[in-house]
């Protein structure tokens, strides 16, 4: 059974792919993270103010709050964003995508979770479906000396988001999605303004166009604070592995954007590549 608020978050992050690249035609990078984090963190301490939700947290507990915003904000966010500089696109996505396999394996290695050769099952056939897309986009997947920095950087960070959305299963059982998120995402930001404030005095402000700071907005607002909390109600309800082979869906939704606003073709390896995802969604959903 698909759970419709996690086809949210993998559509939302779809989605974001060309917001982004859109956005960073007048945002720095680092810049852009740094205020992105930072307007999500504020959404959704907003948001716990107004539905009056109570703002304190257990002082035993804020170590895991600062260590989950470190592996998810701060740390992954370095690792993804230089990853990128040092690999070709096609490495990166493929290399994110195996998150689901290192979050499966921790959660087979430590016993938290029953791990059924359906999902596993489930897990390869999605990632098959993630290289028939990069392939059938014209993504050229290298594995050469001179890319291997920027491929391990980004198999770093690909443990990095299995592990902030394994780590997160304590604080979920004691706090709500929106709590966690949002206090995780503040110490993340914060350990991460020091990193990016090289670039946010670099930045030009005035020079950012409308579409730009739109693009900020839904980057902000509804890819990291709607869509992490999203995520995180996922893991309290569904648990760790089957709430992180949604992210197989995301490329499908990017492909589906490139053909509707940019105007792509889709090829048939993509479309083999789209059905392979939803079928190896749907296994890794079953619990028998």
């Amino acid at each position: 059974m698909i759970n419709p608020r996690l086809l949210l978050v993998a559509i939302i992050w779809g989605i974001n792919y060309p917001v982004v690249k859109l956005a960073l035609s007048d945002f720095l990078p680092m810049s852009f993270t740094v205020v992105r984090f930072f307007l999500a963190s504020f959404f959704l301490i907003s948001f716990m103010m107004l539905s009056q939700e109570p703002l304190s947290i257990d002082r035993r507990d804020r170590p895991a709050f600062i260590k989950l915003g470190v592996l998810g904000i701060t740390l992954y966010n370095l690792f993804f964003m230089y990853g990128l500089k040092y690999t070709t696109a096609s490495n990166s996505a493929l290399f994110i995508s195996t998150s689901s396999l290192f979050a499966v394996f921790i959660q087979a290695a430590s016993g938290r979770e029953r791990v059924t050769a359906r999902i596993v099952t489930g897990i390869v056939l999605a990632s098959v479906g993630v290289i028939f897309i990069i392939r059938g986009h014209g993504g050229d997947l290298t594995f050469s000396s001179s890319g291997l920095f920027g491929d391990l950087l980004t198999l770093v960070a690909a443990v990095l988001w299995a592990l902030y959305t394994i780590t997160a299963q304590p604080l979920l059982e004691k706090y709500s999605a929106v709590k966690v998120t949002a206090y995780s995402m503040t110490a993340g930001s914060i350990l991460l303004l020091p990193i990016g404030l090289y670039e946010l005095v670099r930045q030009s402000w005035t020079g950012i166009s409308f579409q730009s700071w739109f693009a900020l907005g839904f980057a902000a607002f509804f890819s990291a604070g709607v869509a992490f909390t999203l995520w995180y109600q996922g893991v309290k309800r569904i648990g760790v592995t089957r709430t992180i082979v949604y992210q197989y869906l995301v490329p499908c939704v990017a492909v589906i954007v490139a053909v509707f606003f940019l105007g792509e073709q889709i090829s048939m390896l993509q479309l083999l590549g789209g059905i392979a995802i939803l079928v190896g969604v749907f296994l890794a959903q079953s619990k028998s």
